[in-house]
This record gives C-alpha cells, sequence and structure tokens, in this order.
C-alpha cells in the first residue's frame, strides 16, 4: 500500500517521483469533494495543472455517475488514483452511498494503484473523521456518515494546511474536542505531505 497524503498537492507533487520506485504517469483523477462549492475550484485546477505540468496523464472520474465496473476498470488503466479536496464527509458519503468503498480501498491495498491526496482528499483514508464535525462547513454533511468512519487506510488522522490563517478558526474548534478523541493525529503544513508505504510512515517536505 502506497499513499502520499498531501496537504497541498500542488506544492508538494514533485517529491512524488524521487519517492516512487517505479514510474507513474496516468492518474485516475477524482475531484468529487467540491461537488458543493459555492466558489471558484481554484484548488482542484492547482492539482490537475499540476499533475499536467509534470507530464501525467489525467482521467477524470465522477463518483455521481460512473459505474462499479467502469470504475473497475479505470483503475486498472492507471497507476495513480489522486481525490482532491472539498468536503470531508459528503464525499466520503458519495462513495459509501455509490458502494465504492470496497473496490477503492481493495485496489489501494493490493497496490495495484498509488493513492494521493490533497486535503480532504488525505483526510478520508484515516479510520475516524469525527474530528471535522466541528467544521461548520461540514455541518450539512454529517448525515451522509453517521458513524463518522473514513475510508480505514491509516490509524492516524491528517490535518491539512496548518500554516494557512483562513484554517485558524475551525482548527481551533477541533483542539478544543481533542481531549474526547483518542486517534493520532498529523498537522501539515502546505509544503509537506505524508508518504506511506506498507508499514512505514514518514513526512517529506519541499523545505
Amino acid at each position: 500500500m502506497t499513499l502520499f497524503l498531501a496537504s497541498s498537492l500542488d506544492k508538494t507533487l514533485p517529491l512524488l517521483k524521487t519517492l516512487l520506485q517505479k514510474p507513474a504517469t496516468k492518474v485516475a483523477f477524482i475531484a468529487n469533494a467540491s461537488d458543493n462549492a459555492t466558489e471558484e475550484t481554484w484548488w482542484v485546477d492547482a492539482d490537475r495543472n499540476k499533475f499536467r505540468e509534470l507530464g501525467y496523464a489525467t482521467t477524470n472520474v465522477d463518483l455521481r455517475t460512473i459505474s462499479a465496473d467502469e470504475l473497475t476498470q479505470v483503475l486498472k488503466d492507471v497507476d495513480i488514483l489522486h481525490v482532491a479536496g472539498g468536503s470531508v464527509f459528503y464525499l466520503v458519503g458519495l462513495i459509501k452511498k455509490r458502494g465504492f468503498e470496497t473496490i477503492l480501498t481493495d485496489a489501494i491495498k493490493s497496490d495495484s494503484v498509488i493513492y494521493t491526496g490533497t486535503s480532504a482528499g488525505s483526510m478520508i483514508v484515516s479510520r475516524s473523521i469525527a474530528m471535522f464535525a466541528f467544521d461548520e462547513e461540514e455541518k450539512e454533511f454529517l448525515a451522509d456518515v453517521p458513524d463518522q468512519k473514513g475510508l480505514g487506510l491509516i490509524n492516524f488522522g491528517i490535518i491539512p494546511h496548518c500554516n494557512n490563517a483562513e484554517f485558524v478558526s475551525e482548527y481551533g474548534k477541533i483542539v478544543e474536542h481533542l481531549p474526547i478523541h483518542t486517534e493520532p493525529l498529523i498537522f501539515l503544513q502546505d509544503t509537506q505531505a505524508v508518504w506511506v508505504e506498507n508499514d512505514m510512515i514518514k513526512i517529506v517536505s519541499t523545505q
């Protein structure tokens, strides 16, 4: 299992090539976490443009419309599965509602694909997403994931954008509730990512 869990992939993607033991060129790109965004989804464009800038070929995958068979085939044809940022609860809820959780996790666990994520895309792979229920922007989607469980690929949570002042207010709410949550957390700046390779975990940085 190989994961590259970024705060902002567009700032850290060059690190991925130095970490991979074999070339990767084809990317399945999922942007559904931003389906309900009320602003321009510039962060999605930033991820996609960085992949293309570095020579990767991207295939857009819409979890709202793709079938299970089509998704399975796409994952067989690419090297990387990338999930961009947005709403954590909406994205996990969509994956579970469409019955894609096992398809995605099996492909990742079997090393059929390398998993990369930005922000919410990195956050969803943990066992629990309960810490993010305190984010006001997530409240309308909480009912989509009543057990507040993520995809369960890692035993720690990712808190991205920790050097970005725009997130101070909502992260303050997370810190307030730390005493009632026991899952380990890794706080990432936008120039950092967590590299997971089987049982090995390390933080990599462009600085």
